[in-house]
C-alpha cells in the first residue's frame, strides 16, 4: 500500500520504535525512468538510472537507516544517528543532511516531518522482508486463507548477505540481528511448508540454509529431520541427530530437547 507520501507500507511489525517498515514496489525500478535502486545486504550500494551514486558518509547512513527502519519521525532518527550529540545541534546536522540530499538526489526521500525512503525506489531489503513475512506467516494458508503470492520463488529471496558488513553503529548490529533472526524464521517456515508439499528435494536445502546459519539452533535442525523423514530417508535424520547432539555437547555442554531425539526414534533406528 502506497500512502498519500509516496511511501510503500506493509502491516508487518516495525522494529526500533519507528512507525512502518517501508518495503518498496516487489518489481525492479525502471533505470530508464530515472529510478533510484538501493542494496544493503553485502554492502550499501545505491544507483540512479542504472549508475552507481556515491552519497556523503552522512547521508549514507541516513539513507540506509530510513531503508532498514521505514518511516520515522525526525527526533528518533537523530536519537539513533547522533546519540552522544546535544539535540539542538543534532536537529542542524540533520536539516543539512536532508537539504543537500533533497537537492542532489530529487525523489529518493517521501515524507517530510515523518521522513522514509520513497515508496519507488527498489531496496533488496524491502523485498526480503516481503518474502520473509510472507514465509512466516505461511500458516495462515492451512487455516483457509489465500497463500502467498512470493510463494513461488522458493528459497531464493531468502538467501541474502550480511546486512552493512563492516558497520558498527548500535542501530545497525541491532538490525542485522533482528534480520538474522528473521531469515532463520522464513527459511525454517519454507522447509516445514515444502515438506507437507512433499518437494523433499527443496525442503531439505531450505533447511539446510538455515542449519548453516546457525548449527545450533534445534528449530532449524528439526526442519531438517522432519525433510528427512518425510523423504524416507531416516540414516541422514540419524546423521544429522547425531551431528547436532556432538555439537551441543562440545560447544555448550547441553544435549537435544527429549523431543528432537524422540522425532528420530520414533521412526526406527536404522540396522
Amino acid at each position: 500500500m502506497i500512502d498519500r507520501n509516496g511511501v510503500t507500507t506493509m502491516p508487518h511489525p516495525p522494529s526500533g520504535g519507528c512507525a512502518r517498515i517501508s518495503v518498496a514496489a516487489s518489481t525492479p525500478a525502471d533505470p530508464s525512468a530515472g529510478g533510484f535502486q538501493l542494496d544493503l545486504f553485502d554492502g550499501f550500494r545505491l544507483e540512479r538510472a542504472g549508475r552507481s551514486v556515491t552519497p556523503q558518509p552522512a547521508a549514507g547512513r541516513l539513507i540506509a537507516f530510513l531503508g532498514i527502519r521505514g518511516r520515522c519521525s525526525r527526533a528518533e532518527v537523530v536519537g539513533a544517528m547522533w546519540p552522544d550529540v546535544p539535540e539542538e545541534r543534532a536537529q542542524a546536522s540533520l536539516r543539512t543532511v536532508l537539504w543537500r540530499l533533497r537537492r542532489q538526489m530529487p525523489g529518493l526521500l517521501g515524507g517530510r516531518e515523518a521522513l522514509a525512503i520513497s515508496g519507488t525506489v527498489d531496496m533488496d531489503i524491502s523485498r526480503f522482508q516481503a518474502h520473509a513475512w510472507c514465509e512466516v506467516g505461511s500458516a495462515q494458508a492451512a487455516l483457509g486463507e489465500p497463500p502467498c503470492p512470493i510463494h513461488a520463488a522458493g528459497s531464493a529471496g531468502l538467501r541474502v548477505g550480511e546486512l552493512l558488513p563492516g558497520w558498527y553503529d548500535d542501530w545497525v548490529i541491532f538490525e542485522r540481528e533482528r534480520l538474522r533472526q528473521l531469515q532463520l524464521h522464513a527459511l525454517e517456515a519454507l522447509a516445514v511448508r515444502l515438506t507437507a508439499e512433499h518437494r523433499h528435494a527443496e525442503a531439505v536445502d531450505a533447511a539446510l540454509a538455515a542449519v548453516r546459519m546457525d548449527p545450533l539452533r534445534e528449530s532449524a535442525t528439526r526442519a531438517l529431520i522432519e525433510a528427512y523423514l518425510a523423504e524416507g530417508n531416516l540414516v541422514e535424520a540419524m546423521r544429522q541427530l547425531r551431528t547436532f547432539q556432538a555439537q551441543l555437547r562440545d560447544e555448550l555442554c547441553i544435549v537435544p530437547s527429549p523431543e528432537l531425539e524422540r522425532l528420530v526414534i520414533g521412526h526406527g533406528s536404522p540396522r
